[in-house]
């Protein structure tokens, strides 16, 4: 079983994602997040927040998903947000040109689409590519509007579900800039759903109609590219991919090179190295690629991507654009209405440009899912090895596991690493049994916990080894255990998810000290 086909296995039975409308078959590109998947994914949001606005003092807003045609006609998507598509002249079938092209042709021998759809014809029809559902031939290659459309009041106005969240933001710049000091540069940022009705959705959450995206939009004045706090970052090294070239290389070598537009593009490529660090995408598995010349836009001035490696192959999961003034200069132009703004350094009115940043929720959730997956017994705990630290043989012997922290039933022990920060739970609570007093104070810990402000999962029915199984299986870092002991001197056991190991500690520094962990990332003794 491959990597991708294990974790979609857990996904499923532990509640972090699941296909959408489940009882009607499920929709393709569609999935719902269920109890455990939807705390990891509102901590990622959060951080996000908490890295790439708050640190920074930026601004947040949220903005309309259903979108007027004439904005999307604004920004090219009426006219070019398309897919090539082929349709099966028998049944039917529908599916992307360039993906099926790519698979059967491009892959195999090193080349890479040209753009025409002439290209496409040649290799689809010239090398005898068939239907898969039928065997049948293949029409002509066609472009495919990849927007949902929909209808505004009884006129039905003609209008589309957003298929990005950067347009919203465009469109309350003006208003944003005239209300926050109207000064540049100015940054505001938006986490919301996004819709695209991508032909052939495949890989779960790697490729969906319905997705979640974190983007910000930093506005500044063209005639200054510098980012007042780029020294700060400049000797921080990432993973480059340069014509198709691995090296490390530090932010201050990517403007030198112009590699990077700009100190700002450089300062943000940093902090999107930083941040996927923490939510437990392993460095030696990520890197930006530098796109080529022919990959990005004619209004560009530069694009890197992050890619991250996983069994589906390197995912592209960031995008970083200089977009330079092209999308206020379009929305001026189609509104009627001036967006430039006045530099009263300068005496004039200026265009703003603008750096973008777009994150894709949802393949990150998933790569992080691939990322933090352990199949292995990290515990190097042996019977009567005193080293393991369990200080409290009942609740550990009376689980069926070791009486020094040593785990059991290796064969099956497949558990999350996952920062605290993303956890879904901060802590398991659990009494060693549901009886003499024991459920109640473990109840009484669980809701002392969540009054402090931590996501707290108790359960009491099963051995205390199972259950540690089950909170290590969706990746909690630590489980508190209510024991005889307990209910005498005020003090419970707390395991650590990642060696196993276990000590006591007092239930009244309980939240101080998980959270000083959580801080540190502390997930072993």
């Amino acid at each position: 079983m491959q990597m991708h086909e294990r974790i979609f296995e857990l996904a499923l039975k532990r509640s972090f994602f699941f296909p959408s409308n489940e009882p009607y078959g499920g929709t393709g590109g569609f999935y719902e997040y269920g109890p455990v998947g939807v705390l990891i994914k509102h901590k990622i949001e959060n951080l996000w927040r908490e890295m790439f606005i708050k640190a920074e003092g930026f601004h947040e807003i949220e903005t309309s998903i259903i979108t007027p045609e004439a904005v999307l006609v604004a920004s090219g998507h009426v006219g070019s947000f398309a897919d090539p598509l082929v349709e099966c002249v028998k049944c039917k079938t529908r599916v992307r040109a360039d993906t099926l092209a790519e698979e059967k042709h491009y892959a195999l021998h090193g080349e890479r689409w040209d753009g025409k759809l002439e290209s496409l014809d040649e290799i689809i029809g010239g090398k005898g590519i068939k239907c898969p559902k039928c065997g049948s031939d293949f029409g002509k290659a066609h472009m495919f509007n990849l927007m949902f459309q929909t209808g505004i009041g009884g006129e039905r106005a003609t209008a589309f579900a957003r298929p990005e969240t950067a347009q919203g933001i465009f469109t309350s710049f003006p208003r944003i800039f005239r209300n926050h000091g109207t000064k540049l540069p100015l940054a505001v940022g938006q986490v919301g759903k996004s819709f695209r009705n991508e032909i052939s959705p495949r890989k779960g959450l790697v490729r969906m109609r319905e997705f979640t995206q974190m983007e910000l939009e930093y506005f500044f004045n063209p005639s200054e590219p510098g980012y007042a706090s780029f020294e700060s970052v400049a000797t921080q090294k990432m993973m480059m991919k340069v014509g198709g070239e691995l090296s490390e290389m530090d932010a201050g070598e990517l403007v030198q090179k112009a590699l990077a537009a700009n100190q700002i593009m450089a300062y943000f490529l940093v902090r999107e190295w930083e941040f996927y660090k923490r939510v437990g995408i392993d460095p030696e598995r990520m890197y930006f690629r530098v796109l080529d010349s022919n990959e990005i836009p004619h209004y560009s001035k530069g694009n890197i991507d992050m890619e991250v490696e996983t069994s589906y192959g390197a995912i592209e999961t960031i995008g970083n654009a200089y977009r330079t003034d092209f999308d206020l200069s379009q929305h001026s132009k189609h509104s009627g209405n001036d967006l430039s703004v006045f530099i009263e350094s300068e005496k004039k009115k200026v265009m703003p440009h603008v750096f973008e940043l777009s994150m894709g929720v949802d393949r990150l959730f998933y790569c992080i899912l691939e990322h933090c997956f352990r199949d292995k017994d990290p515990s190097p705990a042996k019977e009567g090895d005193e080293s393991a630290g369990a200080t409290s043989e009942p609740s550990a012997s009376a689980a069926g596991a070791s009486p020094k922290g040593e785990r059991t039933n290796k064969k099956e022990w497949e558990w999350f690493d996952f920062p605290p920060d993303i956890a879904p739970y901060h802590v398991a609570v659990f009494p060693l049994m549901g009886r003499d007093g024991m459920d109640k104070k473990a109840g009484e810990v669980a809701l002392m916990l969540r009054s402090s402000g931590l996501d707290v999962t108790y359960r009491e029915s099963g051995s205390i080894g199972r259950r540690y199984a089950r909170a290590d299986e969706i990746g909690v870092p630590y489980a508190l255990t209510v024991d005889y002991d307990t209910l005498n001197d005020g003090t419970v056991t707390i395991r650590y998810r990642n060696d196993g190991k276990q000590e006591r500690i007092k239930i009244s520094e309980c939240a101080h000290i998980i959270k000083e962990f959580i801080r540190k990332g502390k997930v072993s003794l």
